[in-house]
């Protein structure tokens, strides 16, 4: 049930993606909530759970988004399987480790995605995109992760005792 829940919360997250927040821009870049959900939620859970996870709500996400399908997927399975692979090793009550953890997600998400773009598309602006999915994404969405994670410490800790 546990995760049935949890990938409602991750559907509902990705509607307020697509209909709200995409359009709140810092930077010219808008927080990756879902990336954020996934990350969380993969301390919590094991490997196989947190990656269908992922993977059902990144082929959701390319579904609804648009661009080059299954490179979401692909990037959400890959994290939240790392993740929660090593997740016995990682402390995670530290704000540190939520940051570090964000900023490394964010910057494997966008180094992948500016891949794909690269190879797909013939016309971008490498530099651009770099400093947009490099250092400007990593740094807001740790700021926002952290945020999210004091907030809803008591509800993600709840994800332990199932």
């Amino acid at each position: 049930m546990k995760k049935v829940y949890l990938c409602l919360l991750g559907i509902a997250i990705l509607i307020l993606e697509n209909s709200i927040t995409n359009y709140i821009t810092i930077f010219g870049v808008t927080i990756d909530f879902l990336l954020i959900f996934l990350t969380i939620i993969s301390l919590y859970l094991d490997d196989l759970e947190s990656s269908i996870i992922g993977e059902v709500l990144g082929l959701l996400k390319d579904i609804s988004v648009g661009g080059i399908f299954g490179v979401n997927a692909l990037i959400y399975f890959l994290i939240c399987y790392i993740i929660s692979y090593s997740r016995k090793k990682i402390y995670k009550e530290s704000k540190v480790t939520i940051f570090t953890l964000i900023l490394a997600t964010t910057i494997f998400s966008s180094v992948l995605n500016i891949l794909a773009s690269i190879v797909v598309y013939s016309s971008f602006t490498a530099v651009r995109l770099m400093i947009r999915g490099i250092v400007i994404l990593p740094i807001l969405n740790s700021i926002m992760a952290l945020i999210l994670y004091k907030a809803f410490d008591k509800s993600i800790l709840k994800l332990k005792e199932d």
